[in-house]
Order: C-alpha cells, then structure tokens, then sequence
C-alpha cells in the first residue's frame, strides 16, 4: 500500500509540472521591443545571440576593437557600405529588462574553471541610423547590410 501512495503522488507530481518551451538561440535571433531610444515610439530590435564564456568579455572585446572607454553603457558609431550606425550593446541588466531570458536555450554551457570571460549566458545589440531609426527592423532597408555586420562582428568575437 505504501508502495502504490508513493507512486500516486509521484504521479500526480509530474503530471502537474508543465513543460516549458525554449527556444534555441542558433546563430542569432531578431527580438523586438528592447531598448528605449529618444523619439521612438517602440523599443529597437535586437540582435541575440549566445556568449562564448570562453572568450574574454565581450565588452572588453568592444573596448580594444574600437578604442572605447571603460564605461557601463557600451555604444559606439560605426560606418558600414558609406552609411553611419550606432550600435548599443545591452548591459546584463537590460537583457533582464526587456526580455525573459529564461524563454532561451543556453547551448555551450561551461563550468566555473572554464569562464574566462563574464558568466552571462546571452548579448544582445541594437542599432540606429543618424535619424534614430531602428535598422533592425523588418521594415527597415538597412536591415540585411547591419545584420551582416554583426554577425561579422559575433565571428570576430568567437576567433579572438
């Protein structure tokens, strides 16, 4: 008897427990309504994508690449094909913000002596033209060249 009571509430247990969906995050997702930008109704799309804890921050990354300064709030221009952009790289917090992180899929998951870099699972980036528009949104014609820059941008960061 005691046997079958713990089979029924294991079962009854389990049976409540819903699985939740995540998604794998591949090589980058496209999320909307992210960071707040002056003059936009709507938050910017942002570029997605999975961190290598192997490699140093990808802050830091930035910083040497582009000669920033070490501050919190990361953004820089860039010119790509002729065109001015400003890219923003998403603190931790902010991801946290605008996004439920647990919806996502880590896929390269390393232990504590392995991590280099910062522990963050997830970075995101948004980007604007000279008019504050969103060049990550579907409707935007500079969508395909920025995407194209930052996965360039991810593949350096990978091979560094």
């Amino acid at each position: 008897m005691k046997g079958f009571f713990l089979f029924l509430v294991f079962a009854l247990a389990t049976g409540c427990i819903t699985p939740r969906h995540t998604v794998e995050v591949g090589d980058y997702l496209l999320l909307e309504n992210g960071k707040q930008i002056l003059g936009q109704e709507k938050g910017l799309t942002c570029f997605f994508f999975e961190n290598d804890q192997k490699k140093m921050p990808f802050r830091e990354f930035l910083v040497i690449k582009y000669g920033l300064g070490y501050t919190e709030d990361i953004s820089y221009n860039v010119d790509i094909e002729g065109t001015r952009f400003k890219v923003f790289l998403y603190t931790d917090d902010e991801l946290v913000k605008y996004y439920d992180l647990t919806q996502f899929m880590v896929s390269n998951i390393e232990t504590e002596p392995n991590r280099i870099g910062s522990s963050t699972n997830f970075l995101g980036m948004s980007v604007i033209d000279k008019n504050n528009q969103d060049c990550l949104a579907d409707n935007s014609l500079y969508q395909k060249i920025v995407i194209n820059y930052l996965r360039e941008l991810k593949y350096q960061y990978y091979n560094y």
